[in-house]
């Protein structure tokens, strides 16, 4: 997952406008975790971004590791949940998804929107699950969510962001035939001394739910269903109203209680 979010001016353009679902998912998913009968209430964020899941569960009274790629991105985590990284209710750990380790395995971890679609191979996907698996307790649960080709073929358009802090510019492909695609987002965000420079390039892949199951299975995890509300794989993006929802699907899985 190299060269995702490590710029300074996209993780903070990415914190103001790109965070809209997982501020509308997450306080969802605390209360769907707490009625699990989990070992104990802890989470790893995995790909946590700026940290707004990571937030909400620290707010509810879990103990959270958020794990990233992107420097940048865990700067503002770190910034925003400052009281919560002193006094040891979130640790904040930068690593990459395929291989990360934590300090201390969790009961649960999530991975929300669609971040692990920038995994290029279901062999990553698996490895991602691999750690996901090594990192949670026994009888642990693991929710994530990717997206569907719904979702990406509104990046084949060129889309203006004008206002009066950001002037910015997506353009992007996706082919259908190989389900990947890239989108170059460009410009400029913040106003005055603040304004920074803008520019990322982001590769993502779509995977089925066969691909999905097979990797999961591999990694020694065990499917389930789950009861999330339709609305919550509906796109909030203006631009991916232009095309068919549900445009992500969101996945439920278990660690068994016998596993190490």
């Amino acid at each position: 997952m190299a060269n995702y979010y490590y710029s300074d001016g996209f993780a903070t353009f990415f914190d103001s406008r790109y965070t809209g679902w997982v501020h509308a998912f997450s306080p969802r998913l605390a209360e769907h975790l707490d009625r699990q009968g989990l070992p104990e209430r802890s989470v790893i964020d995995l790909c946590c971004g700026t940290g707004v899941t990571a937030s909400v569960f620290c707010s509810a009274g879990w103990r959270a590791t958020g794990v990233d790629g992107s420097s940048a991105m865990l700067d503002i985590a770190r910034k925003k949940l400052a009281p919560a990284v002193e006094n040891g209710t979130l640790t904040l750990v930068e690593a990459d998804a395929r291989s990360f380790r934590v300090p201390r395995r969790a009961a649960a971890c999530v991975s929300l929107d669609g971040a692990l679609n920038h995994l290029g191979s279901v062999a990553e996907l698996t490895q991602c699950f691999t750690s996901v698996h090594d990192a949670l307790l026994p009888g642990g649960e693991f929710v994530f969510d990717l997206y569907a080709g719904s979702h990406f073929r509104h990046w084949n358009n060129v889309t203006l962001t004008d206002d009066d802090e950001a002037v910015i510019v997506k353009r992007g492909v996706w082919d259908d035939g190989t389900r990947t695609g890239m989108l170059r987002v460009s410009g400029v965000f913040g106003t005055g001394v603040s304004a920074q420079r803008v520019d990322q390039t982001l590769r993502s892949w779509e995977y089925d739910d066969a691909e999905v199951a097979g990797a999961l299975e591999a990694a020694g995890l065990v499917p389930a269903e789950h009861d999330f509300e339709r609305r919550y794989v509906k796109c909030d993006s203006g631009s991916c109203s232009l095309t068919p929802v549900p445009c992500r699907t969101i996945y439920r899985a278990r660690k068994p209680l016998g596993q190490k």
